[in-house]
C-alpha cells in the first residue's frame, strides 16, 4: 500500500513537469499593434490538486505576431518563460481566427527542473454584443519536456476551452474563464482571470 502511494505521487509530479501549469488563456483574436497587455490568472489544479497563480505581460508589435513573458508559482512549484504567437488566419464572418503559439519555459517541480517547449494551435470567434463582446476559444497545447537532471523526458497533450468577455462598463478590461483537460501526461485545471491592455508611453 505504502509503495503504491509513493509511486502514485512520483507519477503525479512527472505529469506536472511534462506540462506548464497556469492555463492557456488566449484567443486567436488579433489585437491592436504596438500595444501591451497584462494578464493575471488564478488557477486550481484538479489532479493533482493545488493552487497556482500566473502573470504575463504581452506585447503586440504587429498584426501578424505577438510576444509574451510569463511567470507562474503555486503549491506545486513555479515556472517562467517566453512565447511568441503567430496570427495565421484572421477572424472573419465566414471563418474563426486561427493562431499558433510557440514557447519555451523553465519548469521547477518538487526539486526537479525541466525545460518545456509548448506548441499550441488556437481557434476563436468574436461575438459583438450591445454591452461588449464575447470570445469563445479552444486550443490544444502540445508540450515536450526535457529533464535537466538526467531523468526521463516527457510529452504532454492538453485540451482547453474558454471564454473571454469584454464589458463596455469595465473599459478595456477583459474577464477570462477556462477549463483544461489533460489528455496525455497532463493534468486538469480550472482558471479565472483578468487582463488589461495598455499603450506605449509614446502612443
Amino acid at each position: 500500500m505504502g509503495r503504491g502511494l509513493v509511486l502514485l505521487l512520483l507519477t503525479s509530479f512527472n505529469l506536472l513537469a511534462a506540462d506548464v501549469p497556469g492555463g492557456h488563456a488566449r484567443t486567436a483574436e488579433i489585437v491592436t499593434p504596438n500595444t501591451f497587455e497584462f494578464r493575471l490568472s488564478p488557477t486550481y489544479l484538479i489532479s493533482p490538486s493545488g493552487a497556482y497563480l500566473t502573470t504575463e505581460v504581452r506585447y503586440q508589435p504587429s498584426e501578424d505576431f505577438g510576444t509574451g513573458l510569463s511567470f507562474g508559482a503555486g503549491e506545486v512549484g513555479y515556472n517562467f518563460g517566453l512565447n511568441g504567437t503567430w496570427y495565421i488566419f484572421p477572424d472573419t464572418k465566414s471563418q474563426p481566427g486561427f493562431s499558433l503559439l510557440g514557447g519555451l519555459y523553465f519548469n521547477r517541480i518538487e526539486f526537479q527542473s525541466f525545460f518545456v517547449f509548448r506548441l499550441a494551435p488556437t481557434l476563436s470567434k468574436v461575438f459583438k454584443m450591445s454591452w461588449g463582446q464575447l470570445v469563445p476559444y479552444a486550443g490544444m497545447p502540445l508540450s515536450p519536456s526535457f529533464h535537466l537532471g538526467g531523468g526521463a523526458n516527457e510529452f504532454s497533450v492538453k485540451s482547453v476551452a474558454g471564454l473571454s468577455a469584454e464589458l463596455k462598463s469595465f473599459g478595456a478590461v477583459r474577464l477570462w474563464t477556462e477549463v483544461g483537460i489533460g489528455v496525455v501526461k497532463s493534468f486538469h485545471e480550472i482558471l479565472i482571470g483578468l487582463s488589461c491592455p495598455f499603450s506605449t508611453l509614446g502612443g
